[in-house]
């Protein structure tokens, strides 16, 4: 007999990248302390029937404020990949998304950070990276040497800088 157990069952791996970018996105959203941050709007993507989904293309996935002596907005925009690819990480799929998330930090005027997870699942990876849109918005890829700077501990809760405007 060939029965499935839970523990087969949390083993098996996900497909479905609609999944994945949620299950991302849910683990970021995990990493902000909830006294100190506020989940202003999560910008999820939507399926529709044709099993196609619909995303806010024009919007980062998380918009947040930081309470301190006053209140801090910015926003983050969740990729998660498999693995590096020839050493670098494809994060968009076009500089049109790019210009979105631009024209959103110029017309909201806040921070919009990027964070990239790789390896592992989706809902932990085995590294994370978080750099401000600015340092990566020339390009569709960027090289793992380019974000050494952004890695952190995946397992830390954030920390924003109030003095700097940075999210850690």
């Amino acid at each position: 007999m060939n029965a499935i157990t839970s523990q087969d069952q949390k083993k098996s791996v996900i497909t479905d990248p609609y999944e994945k970018g949620y299950q991302f996105e849910e683990y970021i959203t995990k990493l902000f302390n909830a006294r100190r941050f506020k989940l202003e709007k999560w910008h999820k993507s939507q399926r529709i029937e044709s099993g196609l989904y619909l995303t806010g293309m024009s919007h980062p996935d998380l918009e947040l404020i930081f309470v301190g002596r006053q209140k801090y907005r910015f926003a983050v925009e969740c990729k998660w990949r498999k693995e590096l690819l020839n050493g670098k990480v494809s994060w968009v799929n076009s500089y049109n998304q790019i210009t979105h998330y631009k024209n959103f930090q110029s017309c909201n005027r806040i921070p919009v950070f990027i964070a990239i997870g790789i390896g592992g699942e989706p809902s932990a990876p085995e590294r994370l990276f978080l750099t401000p849109l600015d340092k990566i918005s020339g390009f569709t890829e960027v090289y793992e040497s380019e974000l050494i700077p952004y890695t952190r501990n995946p397992s830390h809760k954030f920390f924003y800088d109030t003095v700097q405007l940075k999210l850690f």
